[in-house]
């Protein structure tokens, strides 16, 4: 019943800070500050695709499943960034034992690293 309690806690301070993300993005859009935010479609995915970015666009399996939890992917769900036809990730490696962050993921990243990087500890599961 404790382990519950503190589950529901959790999950309602992670969604109070990313409100709190959210809110303080439209203060500096009303404040005229230029903080641009990544299209909504590709957060929490921006921060995955970060975390992999900086181990030089390549982690293992583990890492990736390890990436993905920290911002709330069930292992699961980890397969849509392998999907459609120009995927953000892609096995590699001989024994495709590897996974490698895509050019056109790497440079969403780099387009908007300053706001990930002021951000990115709202997204993240504690």
């Amino acid at each position: 019943m404790k382990e519950k309690s503190l589950e529901i806690i959790r999950e309602k301070l992670h969604k109070m800070k990313i409100l709190l993300a959210e809110m303080e993005e439209t203060l500096n859009t009303i404040s005229g500050k230029d903080v641009s935010a990544p299209p909504e479609n590709l957060i929490p995915r921006i921060f995955v695709w970060y975390e992999i970015y900086l181990k030089d666009g390549i982690v293992d399996h583990k890492e990736f499943l390890e990436i993905g939890e920290k911002y709330g992917y069930d292992r699961r769900g980890l397969g849509g960034f392998f999907s459609w036809n120009n995927p953000s990730l892609k096995y590699v490696g001989i024994k495709n034992e590897k996974i490698a962050l895509s050019k056109w993921a790497a440079d969403y990243v780099e387009t908007y690293k300053e706001w990930i990087e002021k951000n990115i500890d709202n997204y993240r599961k504690q």
